[in-house]
């Protein structure tokens, strides 16, 4: 009976000291051939994905791929924060996916790395995690817009109880997720979690950056959560036949002000951005493709410096790649601004408290604006160039 025992308080303390999948998994930087799953564990590893084609059979019955957390050739065995990128996939193509990942027990010399046990969704989640890739052609898009939560984990998830979210393609986080961010927490228990609970596992998240994501001691880190296939923030994504274009807003103070510190460089970031836009529009992407911004500070509503340099740099080159429309937050209101003679495209600003839902539909995107409880509907109907 004391053998027993042993055996059992044993086990419990091996069970303890194992390690443990803490956050996610979650997708983002998807297209239609490839997609960026990430998630997070307790301790370090060697981390994997177990990919197949969703066809109807076993998980195991079907030929699987093995895609690892690598960095310019190497096994990442060294962090807690895990990122597989899986190419090659076929567009329009349902996938089904499971996530391990092997602790690193040791590192002594050179290579000489010793493992531990392995933690894996199929521990936790009897069934595969599913998603599927865009299509190629043109078809209709449909995404939330969510911004200005500022860490209300639980009001997020009440406003969007009534969402349902196996009808959308993406869901964009539209900047100041966070209050500030000084340490992982607030990425991960801020919103993440709640993401993945709602719909991340299998709908991606497109983040873009807000003003609040540039301030604390790991605001650096942030773009390591959602990686993009530039290493920026901003960037152009095509999905389904349309031109998404993330416009990184910076700061909306001038870089002097006292509550930097003298770390803030955001004139420079946005001219250079602002070079990247103009070489963009020289492709003429906007004869061939609709296209559809987002950036978290709105280039009109406002005298702060933010609003102004933004109108400066950006807002030409968007008016000679002929935007169909703006999506912006910030304010912490509504606001919505018809096309004028300085900006060419509409701008429409979702508040603190509420919700875009969108749907791209062949020559027009129709927008509808909900508060809590569906409250205050708005509905907007933009044409697309």
């Amino acid at each position: 009976m004391r053998k027993i025992l042993f055996l059992f308080m044993l086990f419990c303390m091996q069970n303890a000291f194992a390690i443990k999948i803490t956050h996610g998994p979650y997708i983002c930087d998807m297209d239609s051939v490839s997609v960026t799953i990430m998630w997070v564990t307790d301790k370090p590893g060697m981390s994997w994905v177990e990919i197949a084609e969703e066809d109807g059979m076993h998980f195991y019955g079907k030929e699987r791929r093995k895609v690892f957390d690598t960095v310019r050739g190497r096994k990442n065995v060294s962090d807690t924060l895990h990122c597989v990128k899986v190419m090659n996939l076929r567009p329009n193509t349902p996938y089904r996916y499971r996530i391990f990942t092997k602790e690193m027990r040791t590192w002594t010399w050179s290579d000489w790395v010793t493992y531990g046990e392995t933690a894996a969704s199929i521990v936790y989640k009897k069934d595969p995690y599913k998603f599927k890739t865009f299509p190629v052609e043109r078809r209709d898009v449909r995404f939330l817009v969510l911004n200005d939560i500022h860490e209300r984990a639980a009001f997020m998830k009440d406003l969007c109880k009534d969402v349902d979210f196996s009808k959308l393609d993406f869901v964009l986080l539209n900047g100041d997720m966070s209050n500030m961010v000084g340490d992982p927490n607030n990425v991960l228990r801020a919103y993440i979690d709640t993401c993945v609970s709602m719909f991340a596992t299998r709908i991606p998240i497109l983040f873009n950056r807000g003003n609040h994501e540039t301030r604390g001691s790991f605001a650096d880190h942030v773009i390591d959560y959602f990686p993009t296939k530039t290493n920026e923030y901003y960037r152009l994504q095509h999905i389904a036949g349309i031109d998404f274009l993330f416009l990184d807003s910076g700061e909306d103070k001038p870089d002097t002000d006292m509550e930097y510190s003298d770390i803030a460089a955001f004139d420079e970031y946005r001219e250079r951005e602002a070079l990247w836009l103009k070489n963009l529009a020289k492709e003429e992407r906007h004869k061939k493709y609709p296209l559809i911004v987002f950036s978290h500070i709105p280039p009109a509503f406002g005298t702060w410096h933010g609003y102004y340099h933004l109108k400066e740099t950006m807002v030409p080159t968007l008016n000679k790649m002929q935007a169909s429309v703006m999506l912006s937050g910030h304010l912490h209101r509504y606001e919505f601004q018809e096309a004028t003679n300085d900006i060419h495209f509409p701008v429409l600003v979702n508040s603190n408290m509420s919700y875009l839902l969108c749907e791209v539909k062949k020559d027009r995107m129709e927008v509808d604006y909900s508060e809590l409880n569906k409250k205050n509907i708005k509905h907007f109907s933009f044409k697309l160039k």
